[in-house]
């Protein structure tokens, strides 16, 4: 399928909220060759994204209702919960591997330097946290390993080819923070990548486009609500 018919149909797909199919259709944009451009980029991330949130809400709810019945003593219900779990987590851990089969062998390594390559080391780096987080064992500490080396080597393109107050950068700095504290629980380095991508963007966001300012400003205030809920919790500890 060309490139025009690929984007054409996942636009539709979005548009009727069926991600799944709007993945398919952008695997076969990637599939395709030539580099996404800015928008395609954003279709790409958009599209795997949503798949995975309802299948992530869908987890949460099953864990909740098992817990439940296990707590009223009824355990047939909480095992058939927890069994849908598993189907559900089945799923989960296809999309994200269908992503980083294409982040790994097409998209990174063909990216240009700057926000093309840290768009993508961002992306990578959550897919494998998104992985971590329903993984055990082995497999949960291969995710953790994998995605803690994503962001880390997005952190050192973003810091060399991207402006401090780039909207990627500070995106890429809120995932890694996110990912240290939930799931690698390191908080104070949690706090040091929020404190830093703060500290060091403040000065220069009035001097923003409007079309960027929105977003780091909104990065920056989720960095502020993640650290008013860290640093009192790890004072305590």
């Amino acid at each position: 399928m060309d490139e025009d018919k690929s984007i054409l149909l996942a636009r539709v797909a979005e548009t009727a909220k069926r991600f799944d199919d709007m993945a398919d259709y952008m695997k076969m944009r990637v599939d395709n060759g030539a580099p996404l451009n800015p928008e395609e980029r954003e279709m790409f991330s958009a599209a795997f994204k949503n798949s995975l949130t309802i299948r992530r809400h869908a987890v949460r709810v099953a864990v909740s209702v098992a817990d439940q019945e296990r707590q009223a003593k009824n355990d047939d219900k909480a095992n058939l919960a927890t069994g849908y779990k598993s189907i559900v987590e089945n799923e989960l851990s296809g999309i994200c591997l269908k992503a980083l089969d294409l982040l790994k062998s097409k998209l990174v390594p063909t990216a240009t330097d700057g926000e093309a390559k840290t768009f993508y080391l961002k992306m990578t780096g959550d897919y494998y946290r998104y992985m971590a987080e329903f993984a055990v064992g082995d497999a949960r500490q291969r995710s953790a390993e994998d995605a803690k080396a994503a962001y880390e080597e997005g952190m050192v393109e973003a810091a060399a080819n991207l402006p401090i107050t780039h909207p990627v950068r500070m995106g890429l700095a809120l995932n890694f923070s996110v990912f240290q504290h939930e799931v690698l629980g390191e908080t104070q380095a949690a706090i040091a990548t929020a404190k830093k991508a703060l500290e060091d963007s403040r000065e220069f966001i009035p001097s923003l486009p409007e079309e960027s300012k929105q977003d780091v400003i909104l990065t920056c205030q989720l960095l502020d609500d993640n650290l008013s809920l860290w640093e009192p919790a790890e004072a305590a500890a």
